[in-house]
């Protein structure tokens, strides 16, 4: 880790924000189905709910924190704040992924087609997997930020970052392509 106290996670901050996240995760399995409904009234009429809508939002329920986490790395400096920020995205993106999958059982038949829904949060969820296999792991232990040398190059600790932003993008453009090409 760093030499800065204050940017060092503390073991009873680690303990209440895992235990929040997992209570959050807890919370998204048994209310799945009332929370995926009152995101699909947002986005569905009486009669019909639009396929890119559909897939745009399955995919920013897990894309969206994954990205916000790479974000956070790369811009913030090394704080104890910041990592707890990029623990909240990952748990954040756990809960929307156990909202979706859990929550459209429970309101099969209530809403057309959610294939979309699916396809969206399957592509975010296939791009991390992919990220997380291309790109290895940090090349150093601690959570500092990635510094950039004299060099153009990028570091290489900020490459799984990168390999996870450059797959979540590339996982909403072709869910995105998939949407208006075939539906």
């Amino acid at each position: 880790m760093s030499g800065h106290k204050g940017s060092q996670m503390s073991a009873a901050g680690i303990i209440v924000v895992s235990a929040v996240l997992i209570a959050a995760v807890i919370t998204s399995v048994f209310r799945s189905g009332e929370m995926l409904a009152a995101l699909l009234d947002l986005l569905c009429t009486e009669s019909a709910c639009p396929a890119v809508g559909l897939a745009f939002a399955g995919w920013a329920i897990v894309g969206g924190p994954l990205l916000l986490a790479g974000l956070i790395i790369l811009i913030s400096a090394p704080s104890a704040a910041a990592r707890y920020a990029m623990l909240a995205c990952g748990g954040l993106a756990a809960v929307g992924f156990t909202i979706v999958y859990a929550g459209v059982d429970r309101l099969h038949g209530s809403y057309p087609d959610l294939v979309p829904l699916h396809v969206g949060n399957t592509a975010a969820m296939l791009a991390l997997i992919l990220a997380a296999t291309i790109s290895g792991g940090p090349a150093h232990s601690s959570w500092e930020r990635p510094r950039y040398s004299s060099s153009a190059r990028l570091p290489s600790a900020a490459m799984p970052l990168l390999a996870v932003g450059v797959c979540e993008l590339l996982a909403l453009a072709a869910v995105l392509l998939w949407v208006t090409a075939f539906r």
